[in-house]
């Protein structure tokens, strides 16, 4: 059998629940896109970290507020990276954002992913 009739055929038997791995997409404020079943909209990113060419005494986060649609629910989701480990999993984390440097106003970017870590 040819390899892409397999894949049709694993597709057609496989449940729709199944996901052979994570997903990720990266986006900024403002931006949206879907990431498996759910429709994300990033509404904020907040970012206090200390840019990188800087000497800070406290090391800051990023927090994101994120718009989450999932047939006919929707939760608003408030994630911080790096993670608070004693949040409980909602799904959906910041598994990565870039270092900027002192004085850079453009838009961060977040890596958002249903992966748990």
């Amino acid at each position: 059998m040819r390899p892409a009739l397999l894949f049709v055929l694993a597709a057609a038997v496989l449940p729709p629940s199944f996901s052979a791995q994570a997903a990720s997409v990266s986006l900024v404020a403002g931006q949206g896109a879907a990431l498996g079943p759910q429709q994300l909209t990033v509404l904020s990113v907040r970012d206090s970290r200390c840019p990188m060419n800087a000497r800070c005494v406290r090391a800051g986060e990023l927090k994101a507020s994120v718009l989450v649609r999932q047939g006919a629910q929707v939760r608003l989701l408030r994630l911080e990276f790096p993670e608070n480990s004693s949040v409980s999993w909602a799904g959906l984390r910041i598994s990565a954002a870039p270092e900027r440097m002192a004085g850079d106003r453009t838009p961060v970017p977040v890596t958002l992913t249903d992966q748990r870590p």
